[in-house]
């Protein structure tokens, strides 16, 4: 994909997305406000962009639209019931070389916890390999694998044990190249919760056997609600309250959009 075609894909799913929408309509009514102030146009758009801000800010949406993705497939806690495998595939994040910091904050959040569950379970399942998945985010620099490789070098893990898949630059490149590493045999594919719907579809259309092990979740921790309508305040707005509601807003369009356009590729 050549760097202008993926600006403007970017920049389309940024207008089209909830964040998108709200600083187009909080702009345009600004603009429109200052240059016609006897329109009532401007001061609607504002209005309208305002009150999505506070639907995104303080309302579960965000929680509920990711949480529906990250519900898909369960955590993979009873290991007991998983079929014998011999590969753990890690599929990639982001990542960069910043040689002036600690191997752990080169990678993103979002890289870093699913590199932990890949290691968890290959503690608890002796026998298996780490396959990391993932190409060149930055022109010029090792692969994102790469990087996610050295980082498990360096939390004990054998090099011998681990196998870098660095040609990949998406979802699908990612179980395609690894299709080629894990053949039929069944395997674990370890990435963000709110991505293993796309990921699971992908695989199921390449024919291959995964076992989906998600990372990264951030929707299903749940906390007693206390007794009292002050209690109960407190609780929602511990839950739901946050800026972070824009950033789950924004990655669950991505996915919802991405599986979509996946549909529409026949990838999955």
């Amino acid at each position: 994909m050549t760097d202008s075609v993926y600006i403007a894909k970017r920049l389309l799913e940024w207008v089209f997305s909830p964040v998108g929408i709200m600083v187009l309509l909080l702009a345009v009514g600004f603009l429109w406000s200052v240059t016609r102030r006897q329109s009532r146009g401007g001061p609607r758009l504002l209005a309208a962009g305002a009150l999505l801000f506070l639907v995104y800010y303080a309302s579960p949406l965000a929680n509920v639209m990711l949480g529906k993705l990250e519900r898909e497939h369960a955590p993979l806690v009873n290991l007991a019931s998983v079929p014998k495998t011999d590969r753990i595939v890690v599929l990639a994040g982001y990542a960069e070389e910043q040689p002036h910091l600690p191997i752990t904050s080169r990678v993103s959040e979002q890289t870093l916890a699913s590199l932990a569950e890949g290691l968890r379970l290959y503690r608890a399942l002796p026998g298996n390999k780490i396959i990391t998945s993932g190409g060149v985010a930055i022109e010029g620099e090792k692969p994102v694998a790469a990087a996610m490789a050295d980082l498990l070098v360096e939390l004990g893990v054998p090099r011998e044990d681990l196998v870098v898949e660095g040609k990949s630059e998406n979802t699908y490149e990612n179980l395609f190249e690894v299709q080629a590493l894990v053949g039929g045999r069944p395997f674990i594919l370890v990435a963000s919760a709110c991505d293993l719907r796309r990921a699971m579809g992908v695989a199921r259309k390449l024919g291959l056997h995964a076992i989906p092990a998600p990372a990264y979740i951030r929707t299903l921790q749940r906390w007693k609600a206390p007794q009292g309508l002050g209690g109960r305040v407190r609780h929602y707005a511990r839950r739901h309250v946050s800026l972070g509601n824009f950033a789950k807003l924004q990655w669950a369009h991505h996915e919802y959009a991405g599986y979509l356009w996946y549909r529409l590729l026949d990838r999955i």
